[in-house]
This record gives structure tokens, C-alpha cells and sequence, in this order.
């Protein structure tokens, strides 16, 4: 499958800023199942790249000149397919080299500690020799207590605080995936991406989990209840969201700040 992204974000301030960076996770990882045929990441201002610990492609852009807007484009095409041997048709992955050790991902952030009654329910459902089946039956449950609702929570929302809410977005069903994972000893990742096609979830910037499974990374969305196929483009992964938030910053003046987003992920 071929997917085209077109990806725009737009800054309007009210007054002149002076000095603005900005961390971009925008680039696709370079993995099995994923070739990148054409990318094109532009930004206002100097851009440079780098890999970070976790193998992903960070940009830092640097605006340095008075601004009243910033503009960040992302317009690529990418091709994504399966191994012929993979008959299951989802995606696992190796540990790559150039990757810490996964006991990394056992630890908790400030955004994915687990609550007594998470980790009470953690314990119940989930071991160091779970099944794939055990990891979809806890998506389930996740996305049955967590109802898909736009707009119930923001970005610095922790895992516990959206359990106990009981709403959230796909951001809030990996943080809670999270959680759940390393509190019953199975190191988890959180997955920054695009998904492609009709979904419930919004195309920009989706979110799901790898999990340490029986020697591999198994990719789960949680928000969907299933496991990641050909129509999931990875971005970047890390700890949790603020690790690898598709766009972050800081800046000086500018005064109030709009932004405005439009994406489009289709095949």
C-alpha cells in the first residue's frame, strides 16, 4: 500500500516573536514494512537532523528573525507492506541495534504512572508470558472504559487522570496501555504516526503501543482494538507523548499564540 501525507502546521501570533525552537518528529522511521518513496519536512527558519537514542529522526527547527507566523510542511508518500512470511498480517518488530535495551520501557513517566486500582487490574490480566490474545482482550477493556471523546482531555494528561475521567483520545488509551504494561513487568512503547483511511481516531498524528512480547515489538492500537497493518505509518517512539510529540516548542515574544492544522493520509 502506497500512502500520501500532506501535513500542515501554521502559527499566527499576535505580536513579533524573537527567537522560537521547535522538536519535530516528522519523519518516518526506517523500519521493515515501511519505505519512504519521496518526504519533504519544511519549516520558517533553520532546520537541522539528527537520530536520536531511540533510532527516530529528530529536527530541530530554529527561528532566530521577528516573526507574526511560523509554517511547518510535511508532504510525502510512503510505501508500506508486509513481509511474504508474516501470514498474520500485522507488524512485529526486532529490537534494533541502535536501540536501548527494552527493560528501558519498563519505567513509568509522569504522564504513564499507574494508580493501586490500575495496577490491581494490570496484575489481573496481564503476566511476563502473556498471549498476543491477552494484549487485544486488554485493548478492549481500555477502550471500554475510556470512551473515544475529542476534546475530554489535553496533551499533559496522565494515564491515571484519564482512567479515573473515563474519556480520552487515542494519546490517552496508549498512556493507560502504558501503564497497565509496565506495571505488570511487559515493557511498552508509545508509537507517534499517521493512520490511513475511514477510523474513528483523527488521522493527525495517531497513537498506539508496541509491547514486548516473546522476543519482538507487537504493535497494538488500542483505540481500534486491534494490531497495526499496512494502513499505520510510524513516526517515532519513546516513552510516552511528550517524548515524541509530532511538534513541541518554546519561543520568546509573540505574545497569544493560534495554530492552525490540516491533515490529510489517504491511498
Amino acid at each position: 500500500m502506497r500512502m500520501q501525507i500532506n501535513h500542515q502546521t501554521h502559527y499566527d501570533y499576535e505580536d513579533f516573536t524573537r527567537y522560537a525552537i521547535q522538536r519535530l518528529y516528522l519523519t518516518p522511521r526506517d523500519e521493515p514494512g515501511q519505505r519512504v518513496l519521496r518526504w519533504e519536512l519544511k519549516g520558517d527558519g533553520e532546520m537541522r537532523h539528527q537520530r536520536d537514542a531511540f533510532g527516530n529522526i529528530m529536527t530541530t527547527l530554529v527561528t532566530t528573525k521577528p516573526r507574526r507566523t511560523i509554517s511547518i510542511s510535511v508532504v510525502g508518500e510512503v510505501e508500506s507492506s508486509f513481509s511474504p512470511f508474516d501470514q498474520a498480517k500485522r507488524y512485529q518488530f526486532e529490537q534494533s541495534s541502535h536501540e536501548p535495551p527494552v527493560e528501558v520501557f519498563l519505567r513509568p513517566t509522569s504522564l504513564t504512572q499507574a494508580n493501586a486500582e490500575m495496577v490491581d487490574f494490570a496484575r489481573r490480566r496481564l503476566s511476563p508470558v502473556s498471549q498476543e490474545e491477552d494484549l487485544l482482550a486488554l485493548a478492549a477493556d481500555i477502550e471500554d472504559r475510556l470512551t473515544y471523546t475529542p476534546g475530554a482531555t489535553h496533551v499533559g494528561t496522565t494515564a491515571f487522570n484519564a482512567w479515573d475521567r473515563g474519556a480520552g483520545v487515542c494519546q490517552d488509551h496508549a498512556h493507560v496501555m502504558l501503564a497497565l504494561c509496565r506495571s505488570a513487568g511487559l515493557p511498552a512503547r508509545y508509537v507517534s504516526g499517521y493512520l490511513s483511511g475511514e477510523a474513528r481516531a483523527s488521522e493527525a498524528t495517531h497513537a498506539w503501543v508496541d509491547v514486548w512480547l516473546a522476543g519482538h515489538w507487537l504493535a497494538v492500537d488500542i483505540t481500534h482494538r486491534c494490531f497495526t497493518t499496512d494502513r499505520w505509518l510510524r513516526l517515532a517512539v519513546g516513552q510516552d507523548y511528550e517524548a515524541v510529540s509530532p511538534v513541541r516548542g518554546v519561543r520568546q515574544g509573540g505574545g497569544a499564540e493560534t495554530m492552525r492544522v490540516t491533515v490529510s493520509v489517504c491511498h
